[in-house]
Formats: C-alpha cells, structure tokens, sequence
C-alpha cells in the first residue's frame, strides 16, 4: 500500500507540475486518501534529528534556518520547505524524497506545523524535539481564542516520546504556560536587551499569571507581549534562560548578538533583519545545539542564510529595489511596519488581502494593527491595496488618515505591482501579501525574470 500511496502522489505531483500548480499539498491529500498511515510509515526509519516547529509567527523561518544548519553539518533532511505545514503539506514533502519503491533516504526531518495539526503529526512523526515559537491572535475562525489554541497544543504533546525535548520561548507568556507541569524535558530561549517597547500596542495580548490569575507586569517589552514579565502578586515570572541572546545590534544589512548558553557566548551574525528573526535564530541554534550538532557548523550555516520567498525577501520589481514579507496578523503586520520604519527612508507599499480558506475569512484584524503609528514617524509616498479585500485595507488606510489620492486600489496583483514600480523614483518598494496572495506575488516575480 505504501508503495502505491507514494507513486499516486508522485503521479499527481507530476500533474501539477505540468499545469503549473504549486504541488504542495495536493499529491499529499490524494496519497493519504490510499493510504491514511502513509506519514508514519514513511518516516519510520529515521529515528534521530526529528523536529517540529509550531506557534503562530516564525514557523517557516525558524524550520528553514533548522534544516539549512543540519544540511550544512553533512545531514540529509525532509523538509516542508514550501512552508505547506497541514497533514497534507507533511505527506506531500515525504513523498517528494521518496524514491518509487516508497523509500525514504533521509538521516533527518524538520516539518513546520500548523498548530491545529499538532495532535496527529506528533503523533505520526514522533519528533525528538518540538519546538514553539509564540502564540499570537491568528485566523480566530479558524483557531478560536489563543487559550483554546494553548491548551490544545499542550494536549498535543502528551503523545510525545518520554525522551523527546520541548524548547520554549520563555519571553511569550502563552507559550512558556505550556512548560508549567509538563513532565518531559523543558528547555527555554529567550532575550536579555535593555530594549523596551511599549505595551501601548493595539496588537498586546495581556496575560495574567496561571496560578493567581494576576495581572502580569513587565520590566520590559520586546514586541507584542513578548518580554520580560513577572506576577506581583505571587512572585511567578518568566522562566530561567537556557540559551539567552544579549548585545543585539539590529540594521538594514542583518542582525548581530551574542549567545549564551552554559559557560559558552557564541557571536552570531546572520543576513535576516528585524527584531523578531532574533527569536528566529535564537530557536533555531538552540535547536541545533540539542541535536549536537557542531558549533562551527552552525555558525557557518547561520552565515550564509538567506531568507525563502516572501520572508523578508530582497527583490527588484523592474528594476526598482523591493523587500517582501508575509503578513498574516496582527502583531506580524505590525512587526513588519516597525521595521520598515527603521530604515529610515521613503517608502512605497503594496499590501494584498486575501480571504481565501488558508488567509482565514475574518479581515477585522486589519484593524487591530497600529498602523497610524507607522504613518506618523515614517516617510510613505504611496500604498496600492490589491487582493479580493483590497477595498477593506484602502478603508483602513482611511481612517488611519494616509492621503486618499496616494492610495491606490487594484485588485490584479499584475497591475498592482506594474503600477508601484512605474510610481517608485528613489523609494524602497515593500510588498506585504498575506498567505495565499504570495503565491500570486512570486509568480508575477518568476514571470518577471522569464521575461529577461
């Protein structure tokens, strides 16, 4: 059965290869529909090096970093790399790196996860580490209050190996909940920075403390309600650091900090930008330390990076320069706006809103992002909204009081992206799509480079 389960996936991989369909979750559907058990069957030979990587924000870059480390060390890795992260996505990437006979030559495996998947995919894949990146508001149709999220998440991981590994951010309330009480062994990752925001953000999520049910406070906040925070009530406060970034210097071209973990500091430098690609890269090399894998290899690996498409990817749109990023919440769109502003030039936007399955249904959460406070401390010539709720994010822009005759609606993501790069002279182009717009967006770039 395994073996015809993995050949029907190949077959429809094939077919949508030759339409010119993405392929990343279909061959997988259509093969488990053979065979139910293919995932388990499938990764059964490979007993070590197993990890997955779940939580609203940084799952895609964080496994991306994780696999990128363990190739560099010499291993072959199973990756989701396309970012497809539901049971089908994981099924049609092993089915991609087996061979015909259903075989997987593969020494490890690194899968993203979709949080409402986790039960099944542990389950399945039985990881020797999970790793959980944050837990923030995301697709509320979909997913339903992050208490909910939490909890089911926590359920998730009574299904893991009594040897496997859970790796926390310490600096998120609702993630770092998730160790209190878990009987397996429980690493935290977090930052130690004399920077602080202000929990002023439309986007903070305020947590109150799970044994007395008292308001948290913060001594600092990092983003979002990331930071570190404490009970006044009962004493409760975030949990000890295990491998702990400190001496973060942030700027256009990447990211340096410091690594400490036991009597060793690792210097870390990385091409990513942004504050929150340190908890990126921080997750990451903790990981990879777990699995032993050499410290020059990560540091080498770490290096080279660069960032898969629409993660804070650099481009040029006819010849214009361009920076892509997915957003697809709140506290994401928000952490995107706060970057850009830090480069401290003139920008250009183009911001697609879809509402497709995957986006989720429920645009409202446009309007959770504090995007007045971008416009009043940074320079926006123009902002084109695009996507089958394009109208929805020009409204918003409205009442955030951008200039009406600078905003722009085009519903064609061709158009829209023509459009910016006839209107760009000396600004830098942001392209902000959400889930299932991406796809459009890098297929309009590919077309582009055809083109050459």
């Amino acid at each position: 059965m395994k073996f015809l389960s993995v050949n029907l996936g190949k077959l429809v991989n094939i077919s949508c290869k030759m339409t010119g369909k993405g392929g990343t979750s279909l061959p997988g559907k259509i093969a488990l529909k053979s065979d139910s058990k293919l995932i388990k069957k499938l990764i059964e030979p490979i007993k070590e090096n197993k990890v997955i990587i779940t939580g609203t924000n940084g799952k895609t870059t964080t496994s991306g970093l994780i696999a990128h480390i363990l190739t560099t060390s010499g291993k072959s890795v199973v990756h989701n790399k396309e970012g497809a992260n539901m049971k089908t996505g994981i099924a049609t990437a092993l089915i991609k790196n087996s061979n015909f006979l259903g075989n997987l030559n593969k020494n490890a495996a690194v899968f993203e996860v979709d949080e409402a998947n986790m039960p099944v995919i542990i389950e399945e894949v039985k990881p020797n580490i999970v790793v959980i990146t944050n837990f923030f508001r995301d697709q509320l149709d979909r997913y339903g209050e992050l208490d909910t999220t939490v909890e089911k998440v926590k359920e998730a991981l009574l299904k893991l190996p009594e040897d496997s590994i859970v790796l926390l951010n310490a600096d998120e309330p609702f993630t770092a909940s998730i160790g209190d009480n878990l009987s397996l062994k429980v690493i935290y990752y977090g930052v130690e920075s004399n920077l602080n925001n202000s929990n002023t953000s439309t986007s903070f999520e305020q947590k109150y403390c799970p044994v007395c049910g008292t308001k948290y406070i913060y001594k600092r906040v990092y983003y979002g309600q990331l930071g570190d925070y404490y009970c006044p009530n009962c004493g409760k406060k975030r949990p000890d650091l295990h491998f702990k970034a400190t001496d973060i210097a942030l700027s256009e071209e990447g990211i340096s900090f410091k690594l400490f973990y036991k009597n060793a500091v690792l210097p870390i430098k990385s091409k990513l930008i942004g504050f929150y690609n340190v908890y990126n890269l921080l997750a990451a090399i903790s990981t990879s330390i777990l699995l032993n894998i050499n410290i020059d290899s990560i540091i080498e690996a770490i290096q080279d990076y660069w960032p898969i498409e629409g993660r804070l990817q650099k481009t040029y749109i006819k010849g214009k320069k361009a920076i892509i990023n997915l957003i697809k919440n709140p506290i994401g769109f928000e952490s995107t706006l706060n970057m850009l502003s830090e480069f401290n030039k003139p920008l250009n936007l183009v911001i697609f809103i879809n509402d497709n399955y995957a986006d989720g249904r429920d645009v409202s959460w446009l309007w959770d992002v504090n995007i007045e406070e971008f416009l009043s401390k940074t320079k926006v010539n123009y902002i084109i909204t695009s996507g089958l709720r394009a109208e929805d994010m020009a409204v918003r822009l409205k009442y955030a009081n951008f200039d009406i005759n600078k905003i722009k609606v085009l519903n064609s993501v061709d158009k829209a992206l023509d459009t910016i790069s006839e209107l760009t002279k000396e600004e830098l182009i942001a392209v902000l799509p959400n889930y299932t717009s991406l796809y459009d967006v890098n297929k309009y770039l590919k077309s582009q480079e055809a083109k050459k």
